[in-house]
């Protein structure tokens, strides 16, 4: 069996590598990776733990890093769709490629979102690529984090994204930050992000979170009404996990919305969570007792669950409250074919 080749900073084939992603030259990039393979025909492990070992900002770099970094598309899509390497890699600090793709380039950053990186994930700093993103007034990227379904207010040494924004005189960022409901009240270090405002001498950010101080309960209905449609664009897509995120943070804003229990319900049905379903759908008949839909989506989280007879009692439920609905009759239908198909086994 051949030796391993020695993974040495100087050897000119690894810096070949670093060039041949930095270029997007897929076809020597795949030929450099053979080369590291040595037909041992694993070439995700020959890449993957390939790093840039220079003291500097670099250090800690992956292939993919790089890549990201200089929005080499075709050598992204090789080793995330055939390698599957893990999209968050990170460097010495803690940092992924998305990190670098959002300061550098947005149409790789997309592509990683697309194919799974963590837009939450933050660096040995705490800090995430929404506080970068607001920090740089990087409005394109910030709204593609929060539509992804980003949390809104991650907290770093220096506080929040919008504390950032803010900070920094970012006045695009901070109404972008406000759009999504950030808390324009949260104190870290004792600075809110007005105080954080008032220190960068931002007029216009200053004016902005003022007169969203005084706007409160307005300003929540438009944003929950924001977040709903988002969660129902992504519903329509197919997207569960993104839209389950965003009725989540609609419902911080609205609790007592039995409609968003109801979908974030259908989300966790279509991803296969019944017990999560089984949740939203109970806390959605207790606020709407007479809601047909409510017992509908009870009926189908327990039939995920094979309670068959429980969700047979729930489809008839709400076949009474609306004798037309053919959906549930149907639902009903099978509920107790299952549960007839379910007994005769045991009886066996």
């Amino acid at each position: 069996m051949a030796s391993r080749r020695p993974r040495d900073v100087r050897d000119p084939v690894l810096d070949m590598v670093f060039q041949a992603a930095s270029d997007d030259n897929l076809p020597l990039f795949k030929a450099l990776v053979m080369v590291l393979d040595m037909g041992r025909g694993c070439p995700k492990e020959a890449i993957e733990g390939l790093r840039v070992e220079e003291a500097g900002k670099l250090q800690g770099f992956s292939a993919l890093h790089i890549a990201a970094t200089r929005g080499s598309l075709r050598v992204c899509r090789y080793l995330v769709e055939e390698l599957l390497i893990d999209v968050d890699l990170v460097d010495k600090e803690g940092r992924t490629p998305l990190l670098f793709a959002t300061y550098h380039n947005g149409g790789t950053a997309e592509y990683l979102l697309d194919h799974g990186a963590d837009q939450d994930k933050a660096n040995n700093d705490g800090i995430s690529l929404l506080h970068y993103a607001a920090e740089s007034g990087n409005c394109e990227m910030l709204e593609l984090f929060l539509a992804k379904g980003a949390y809104v207010d991650p907290v770093a040494a220096h506080g929040t994204p919008l504390h950032g924004a803010a900070g920094e005189g970012q006045y695009g960022a901070v109404k972008i930050l406000l759009d999504h409901n950030a808390d324009y009240n949260k104190m870290v270090n004792g600075v809110t992000p007005l105080m954080a405002a008032r220190d960068a001498n931002s007029t216009e950010c200053i004016k902005l979170l003022v007169k969203v101080q005084e706007e409160p309960m307005l300003k929540r209905e438009i944003v929950a009404s924001e977040l709903i449609s988002l969660g129902s664009i992504s519903l329509k897509k197919k997207d569960y996990a993104v839209a389950a995120k965003l009725y989540s943070r609609a419902m911080q804003l609205d609790p007592d919305d039995a409609v968003l229990f109801s979908d974030r319900s259908l989300c966790w049905l279509h991803m296969g969570d019944g017990r999560k379903a089984l949740l939203d759908a109970n806390k959605c008949r207790k606020m709407r007792p007479h809601w047909p839909k409510a017992c509908r989506r009870q009926g189908e989280a327990l039939m995920l669950l094979k309670d068959y007879e429980g969700a047979s009692e729930r489809f008839l439920d709400g076949l009474k409250l609306d004798p037309v609905d053919t959906d549930i009759e149907d639902a009903l239908r099978e509920a107790m074919k299952s549960l007839k198909t379910s007994r005769s086994t045991k009886a066996r």
